[in-house]
């Protein structure tokens, strides 16, 4: 990498050179190279500096809010489709848990069960009486 920019650097100090001499040879002696070339070449980067600096603007303007537009949808979309798929696992964990809470009771409870429902209620009496 070092080489090539050692390289460039060298082929534009060679090319300033030739300018610098081009331009002293124009001075010294009166004589204009391509002279006939001149104004169309003038011309021609007027307008191309005239495109650069009015009409470039303006397309990097519409294509950045063109960016923006598709970027926000995007964004949207994206969102809503987390919300969406958020809710349909949201929807599936409670559906899995009112399974699980949700036991059907099969036949009377168990003589271990009634002994000590019948014991909290004897507690519970209790209570209230001391109240």
């Amino acid at each position: 990498m070092a080489t090539f920019f050692t390289i460039t650097l060298l082929v534009s100090c060679a090319g300033m050179a030739l300018l610098l001499w081009l331009k002293r040879y124009e001075l010294r002696t009166g004589r204009v190279f391509f002279a006939q070339v001149r104004p169309a070449v003038g011309a021609f980067f007027g307008g191309a500096l005239g495109w650069i600096e009015h009409v470039l603007p303006v397309l990097v303007a519409q294509q950045a809010r063109r960016a923006y537009v598709w970027g926000r949808a995007q964004l949207r979309a994206t969102v809503a489709w987390v919300i969406i798929f958020a809710e349909g696992l949201l929807e599936r964990t409670l559906h899995v848990l009112r399974r699980k809470t949700n036991v059907a009771h099969h036949g009377e409870a168990s003589p271990f069960l009634r002994e000590v429902a019948e014991h909290k209620k004897k507690l519970l009496e209790e209570r209230e009486d001391q109240s």
